[in-house]
């Protein structure tokens, strides 16, 4: 087997086989719901450790940066838990790292949150993102985190780029809408840079021991210098996605994280609308395209 093998459920015993000799194949058990999709192949390893395996070259620089953001983070006094990484190949080919007694909530448990349970989730997550967005990072550790090659800028211009496409294919009623709201928060993208983890998803938020105070973060490897309203945006999208289509309850956790979320920048909340317009958008292209290419 190659070095440069896509790495899939079918042949990552084989790659191991070959390239981490020192691992135990049969102290591997797949991590449910997370071993099969992303970047990577996740496994719990013996009881205490997890084992992550990117799947092409490109996802094992991003593991190496991941160990590298963590390996800092672990120096220093946080509000909130990362895995201590225990081993890292040189290339990038796996990583181990310590595991955390916490675990995710399910997509229910956020439509039946009590007044003091969205406090306390709001704060939690709140915190975790004023800390990444607003650390000074040493520059040996921002020198491993690429600038993000769609700031405001370029996202604008493709999303009007789309926004042509679905209007000339479609009769999608939204478009004239979309594009007015489009150019109303144009002015309001001011990019700012800082490091931003760009996949909040709930699946990377834990909760030790199920403690809505005690959060961990997991999964740095999609980490870029881009606009902190990115990680809101991607977070807002996930809650209005998933939740009750009236969106009374993402409104309510977006807004309970706002409330714990430190920024000096008064076009937060229009950048969020901006991610959140990007994302209807997205989709309302990707329907036309398959009207067309089936």
């Amino acid at each position: 087997m190659a070095e440069t093998t896509e790495i899939r459920t079918e042949n990552v015993y084989d790659f191991l086989k070959r390239f981490a000799t020192d691992i135990s194949l049969a102290d591997l058990k797949p991590v449910s719901n997370r071993h099969r999709g992303g970047d990577s192949l996740t496994f719990y390893y013996r009881n205490d450790s997890i084992l992550k395996v990117p799947r092409r070259n490109d996802s094992r620089t991003g593991l190496l940066k991941e160990v590298k953001i963590i390996e800092y983070l672990h120096t220093q006094p946080l509000p909130f838990v990362v895995a201590k990484p225990i081993f890292a190949h040189e290339k990038g080919f796996y990583a181990i790292f310590s595991r955390i007694d916490g675990a995710s909530l399910p997509i229910e448990a956020f439509e039946e949150f009590t007044p003091e349970a969205l406090e306390s989730f709001g704060k939690s997550v709140g915190t975790f993102l004023s800390f990444l967005h607003n650390h000074k990072f040493p520059v040996e550790i921002l020198d491993t985190i690429p600038r993000a090659d769609d700031p405001f800028e370029v996202a604008l211009c493709e999303a009007r780029r789309q926004l042509a496409f679905i209007k000339k294919r479609t009769a999608e009623a939204e478009t004239i809408q979309w594009t007015e709201k489009l150019e109303s928060l144009r002015q309001s993208l001011d990019q700012r840079w800082a490091v931003v983890h760009c996949d909040p998803q709930i699946n990377h938020l834990l909760f030790v021991r199920g403690n809505l105070e005690q959060l961990a973060i997991i999964d740095f490897a999609d980490a870029l210098m881009h606009d902190p309203a990115v990680d809101l945006s991607e977070f807002a999208i996930e809650m209005y996605s998933d939740l009750s289509p009236d969106g009374i309850a993402a409104k309510k956790i977006v807004d309970a994280v706002l409330k714990y979320y430190q920024t000096d920048d008064p076009a937060l909340e229009a950048k969020i609308e901006f991610g959140l317009l990007l994302f209807a958008i997205q989709r309302a292209y990707q329907h036309a395209v398959k009207l067309i290419r089936p």
